[in-house]
């Protein structure tokens, strides 16, 4: 209900309610006019119908919802095909064979003179020869030598080749010149046997005492 609608009713209430103590209150008692109680009554209930029907909201009608169109991601498949070639090769080295161009480089210790473990005094002179086997398929040559590799050297040569050649399964005598050490004690000399191309292909050694 509006506030003009209120302000209507009220007056009209106020008229027909300030009619009816006016006929009550004068001397003569007033004849009641039917008519116009009537047509007061008519315009209350007009008013009336009028305030309810503004009071009645007006039906809104709902606003249709329109289907939000739906997205639909196709993820592809992804093959990643990832392909690993490994490859390895291994080498063995046999330490006590080489190959040359004769063939197969390999030696074997025979004996040694004096054996391991000789006396000698501080200063003194001597000599130890080696006997080595030609156990492979090459023949040594007089390119072949000995080389001094570690420990107590004692005066000998950095290298001594081989005094004749040495077909395989034969032997060879290579002799070292040494003096004992001033130092007492247990003294090791290492030496390694090598191919005229200097390579590397055998191993061997004399362990004294100096006293």
């Amino acid at each position: 209900m509006n506030k003009s609608t209120k302000s209507k009713l009220f007056v009209l209430t106020a008229l027909v309610m300030v009619s009816l103590i006016l006929t009550a209150c004068g001397n003569k008692e007033p004849e009641m006019d039917i008519d116009a109680q009537k047509t007061a009554f008519a315009q209350t209930a007009a008013v009336q119908a009028t305030m309810t029907a503004e009071a009645v909201p007006t039906e809104t009608p709902t606003p249709e919802l329109t289907p939000t169109p739906t997205m639909t991601a196709t993820a592809e498949e992804t093959t990643a095909e990832i392909t690993a070639t490994v490859s390895a090769t291994v080498s063995v080295t046999d330490p006590t064979a080489t190959v040359s161009i004769n063939g197969v480089d390999e030696a074997a210790w025979r004996a040694n003179d004096p054996p391991d473990n000789t006396v000698f005094s501080p200063g003194e002179s001597f000599t130890v020869t080696w006997t080595i086997e030609n156990t492979g398929t090459s023949t040594w040559t007089t390119g072949y030598y000995i080389s001094f590799l570690s420990g107590d050297q004692m005066g000998a040569e950095d290298e001594i080749y081989l005094p004749y050649s040495v077909p395989p399964g034969t032997n060879v005598q290579i002799s070292v010149d040494f003096v004992a050490p001033e130092a007492t004690g247990t003294k090791q000399s290492d030496w390694v046997l090598k191919n005229a191309n200097g390579e590397t292909f055998y191993f061997f050694f004399i362990i004294l005492e100096v006293k």
